[in-house]
């Protein structure tokens, strides 16, 4: 008689547990996905807006091009047969540092060109950096196997193998952003890094992105984060996995150190074999699991290290179409008319990204921009707890002061306004439930570079964390590779050959 197959729950229906969901059923796991939210996407979801189609998440995709171990694992998930993807050709744009326009270029020639002319004095400094770009852009860490499951060869060679990017890593992973920026003796130099992301973020994670843009394996999916989920899910379904949408979990089933299932809110248990979690590791840590069977180590990684950011996340329609502008990763970072303060953070400079390169995204003719601003949960809760209107004016005036700055880039912009909006940490927190609405997890500090995120504990068998919470940084790449890697270790236990 055929054993019957293995059932595998996996709670939260973002990046990471579609992708725990995918690999299951390929490796032949029934898989059920509980999923929150009547949608699935997590934190990389989009949402209409006065026929717009605000991308809330993606900025680029690493392994959008072969070369790359990531790209095999997309096609797997199917989100390379199913998208089409813009190259830009520039990382950031710093628009007026001290009246000079400073351009990360992804072609490492041409960047060290400009740099070298905006700052001949930090030549060496720029040569530095420029080498270790063009050094990481050829690390392609191996993506077959779990890394718990490589044997101590295989560390060996991978070390070989990339012993040049070790050195940078090695090197830069000490270093933050703003450590960095310290040693030019230009203003301006210092100023353009110190506008990436937060300057707290480790350099080398900084240079593992800018050799990736290098190598030209980073495209945008057109269509942004909607079209993209949208893929993952149809993979999933087309396989035969299964979602419960609107459907929270509470707790971890337990019995005899086994994880056996999952509560849900309504006090419904659902039986399983295997317990993934894809969601806020704070919740299924300290809530779910109770802060049991957990690891001191672990433990104290929640408490230590820091998270990104909480966001206010600002959306704006326009009717223009911005034909003349040069399209970047991140955006165009353009200097404010006054410092804006949101929550305790106090702003001088913002990151626009204008999507003049993805007219899916919005009417004809017309232009989605968002931009996203580092601010405090705190804030935002004790306002609202002050009244709506108090929260909702708070909002208003952000979006109008980002506003005014943006007209003195783009004379008339005030009058082609077809929506403001703005999320801020609640409205993150209420969709994915991540802890006081961080958006990615641990920032990638350089204390966090450093640090070992448990997946899995020795006391608890039959359950495996994966997502942002599990791999300082984030990100797309991580949260799917997690995925993958909690099912590979499913297989191992299971005593059979994973299955890409």
């Amino acid at each position: 008689m055929k054993k019957p197959k293995k059932n595998v729950i996996i709670i939260g229906g973002g990046v990471a547990g579609l992708s725990a969901g995918i690999y299951a059923r390929l490796n032949g796991f029934e898989s059920t996905i509980f999923e929150s939210n009547p949608t699935a996407g997590g934190v990389c979801s989009s949402w209409d807006k006065e026929g717009f189609y605000v991308n809330g998440s993606i900025h680029w995709v690493v392994g959008s091009e072969p070369g790359i171990d990531f790209y095999d694992m997309w096609s797997d998930l199917g989100v390379i047969p199913d998208n089409k993807f813009h190259n830009h050709n520039c990382f950031l744009e710093c628009k007026n540092i001290e009246g000079v326009d400073v351009h990360f270029y992804l072609d490492s020639v041409k960047l060290k060109r400009h740099l070298t002319e905006i700052s001949p004095l930090d030549s060496g400094l720029i040569s530095e950096f420029i080498d270790g770009i063009r050094i990481m852009a050829n690390a392609n860490l191996p993506m077959e196997r779990a890394f718990e499951l490589l044997h101590a060869w295989d560390w060996s060679k991978t070390f070989i193998g990339h012993f040049p990017e070790v050195q940078v890593l090695g090197k830069f992973n000490q270093l933050s952003i703003r450590d960095f920026a310290k040693k030019f003796k230009s203003k301006i130099l210092q100023k353009a890094f110190e506008s990436f992301w937060s300057p707290e973020m480790s350099m080398g994670f900084f240079l593992i992105h800018m050799g990736y843009a290098h190598s030209g394996v980073t495209g945008y999916p057109l269509g942004g984060s909607g079209k993209f989920i949208e893929s993952m899910v149809r993979r999933y379904t087309d396989l035969g996995g299964k979602f419960k949408f609107n459907q929270k979990a509470s707790e971890i089933l337990i019995n005899k150190n086994r994880a056996v299932g999952i509560q849900t809110i309504d006090n419904t248990q659902h039986f399983s074999d295997y317990v993934i979690s894809a969601c806020d590791g704070h919740n299924v840590i300290f809530k779910m699991l109770k802060g049991e069977y957990v690891d001191e180590i672990t433990k104290n990684s929640y408490r230590c290290l820091k998270t990104y950011p909480s966001l206010v996340y600002f959306s704006a329609g326009i009717n223009r179409r911005f034909d003349n502008l040069n399209s970047s990763i991140i955006g165009i970072n353009i200097p404010l008319i006054k410092p804006l303060k949101v929550g305790s953070f106090i702003h001088e400079r913002v990151s626009f990204q204008i999507y003049n390169f993805d007219p899916s995204l919005s009417p004809k003719g017309k232009t989605l921009i968002t931009a996203m601003l580092d601010t405090n949960y705190d804030f935002w809760k004790n306002l609202l707890s002050e009244g709506k209107e108090k929260y909702n004016h708070e909002k208003d005036r952000i979006n109008h002061e980002l506003l005014q700055s943006l007209e003195q880039e783009f004379q008339g912009i005030s009058d082609q306004v077809e929506f403001l909006d703005s999320s801020t940490p609640l409205t993150y927190e209420r969709w994915t439930g991540n802890h006081k609405g961080s958006y990615e997890g641990w920032l990638p500090t350089p204390k966090a570079a450093k640090s070992k995120i448990s997946t899995h504990f020795k006391d608890l068998e039959n359950f495996f964390m994966s997502g942002h919470w599990v791999i300082p940084g984030g990100g797309l790449p991580s949260a799917a590779y997690s995925g993958k890697e909690a099912i590979q270790l499913i297989c191992k236990k299971e005593g059979i050959d994973f299955k890409p």
